[in-house]
């Protein structure tokens, strides 16, 4: 029984750990926004959006945005392509 909890423990581990393995080098910061979906700006100053369910969808450059905590961000590029390539390179075994 010792040796099932191990190899538990460590495949929840390491399901943790490749969480956060998606190609994120170049996000700067993340916001939520108010209907749930999660803006993502890149050090350049471009953006990409991913909506609740953690799928990158579009959004026109210039879009007003409101934040979960009430501020308002204008949406600068329409980086999908980004996110949805680190999300694949994850995605690969």
């Amino acid at each position: 029984m010792p040796a099932f909890k191990a190899v538990v423990g460590f495949s929840l581990v390491l399901l943790s750990v490749s969480a956060f393995a998606i190609d994120r080098e170049g996000i700067e910061k993340s916001v939520k926004l108010k209907d749930g979906s999660t803006v993502h700006v890149f050090k350049d100053g471009k953006m990409a959006m991913e909506n609740k369910f953690g799928r990158p969808y579009r959004m026109k450059s210039g879009q007003p945005m409101q934040t979960a905590d009430g501020q308002s961000m204008t949406m600068k590029g329409d980086e999908v392509a980004r996110l949805s390539n680190g999300q694949r390179a994850h995605m690969k075994p």
